[in-house]
């Protein structure tokens, strides 16, 4: 099946609500039991939560599932869901028994996927997608882009954002170029492009954080440069010492990364040179006027300081120990 096919195949599927009444006398569509479907085994979207989850089980208790989703026969007899992940969780907490399905067989892994991210765009905006699901839409896309050439013009924009680099676009520049072809489809600039695509090579645990905005993209970018390795560990290493990262401290690592791969020991130096308490900075404390025209009065200001620091040397001396 070629890719073109499946994309057609997935377009007919979301319109399926048109042509109930001659799909089902087909038979194209099944009744399947709610206990053998499973999750797409890499299924990269989240889940509805809230009142958004609340009124589709609202929906399906009145009106039960009014578009089939989508599923793939598993050798075992289960079925993985291509499309519908948030139907059939709405389902269950609903107490369907049953689910209507449009049943695929032989399918590849990459025609597989295809199903679940084209699905998963027609019935979400791209800009409600989190930022790392933003990602993995970008990069499918960005693979997805035949001419070597184009993806090189790409590439050169990411290897930018290693050494730093925000190039600014040219109108002169080839409209046809990977940037300009991603930008003009998802109203994003190549920099935000190139940043985006970064994100597919953090951990989980920094994609959580980014997901819950604990940490911004430019930090994120910046930690994407570390092994994974070693993004675990820092992780690990933040929450066990109480440690919230800076964006100065995270260009901090990707530099330092850049010079000499980081290992374990090097983070564990630098996150605990970040716990110590820091040296109060200079303070020029200034005598109130009344103080100062009853001790110093008629004193220089060289005498002065030395009073003052006499008078310290006693008082610590004496008082403090």
């Amino acid at each position: 099946m070629s890719k073109k096919l499946v994309k057609r195949e997935i377009t007919d599927a979301v319109d399926f609500l048109l042509e109930d009444t001659s799909v089902l006398e087909q038979g194209d569509i099944q009744n399947i039991e709610l206990n053998l479907l499973e999750n797409y085994h890499d299924h990269p979207f989240t889940l509805y939560t809230g009142k958004r989850l609340e009124d589709m089980v609202d929906s399906i208790r009145e009106n039960g599932i009014l578009n089939p989703i989508i599923v793939l026969k598993k050798e075992d007899g289960a079925y993985e869901i291509l499309s519908g992940h948030n139907r059939v969780n709405a389902a269950r907490l609903a107490n369907l028994k049953t689910v209507p399905c449009i049943v695929k067989e032989n399918l590849s892994e990459e025609q597989a996927y295809t199903y679940v991210i084209e699905t998963n765009l027609m019935q979400r905006s791209f800009s409600d997608l989190l930022p790392t699901e933003k990602a993995l839409v970008l990069k499918i896309r960005y693979e997805k882009i035949a001419s070597q050439g184009n993806r090189n013009d790409l590439q050169k924009e990411i290897n930018n954002l290693e050494q730093g680099i925000i190039e600014k676009e040219s109108k002169a520049e080839d409209k046809t170029d990977s940037r300009k072809s991603l930008g003009k489809e998802y109203h994003l600039s190549g920099a935000s492009i190139a940043r985006y695509l970064r994100l597919n090579e953090l951990s989980d645990s920094w994609k959580q954080d980014v997901d819950n905005e604990k940490i911004g993209l430019t930090m994120a970018v910046d930690l994407s440069y570390l092994p994974k390795e070693i993004q675990d560990y820092l992780y690990q290493q933040c929450e066990e010492l109480e440690l919230t990262l800076k964006s100065s401290d995270t260009k901090a690592l990707h530099l330092m990364n850049r010079q000499e791969e980081l290992n374990k020991e090097m983070i564990t130096t630098y996150l605990l040179n970040l716990k110590k308490p820091k040296m109060k900075e200079y303070q020029n404390i200034k005598l109130s006027q009344s103080i100062y025209q009853k001790f110093f009065q008629d004193k220089a200001k060289e005498e002065a300081e030395g009073i003052i620091e006499k008078a310290l040397e006693i008082y610590f001396r004496e008082y403090l120990h």
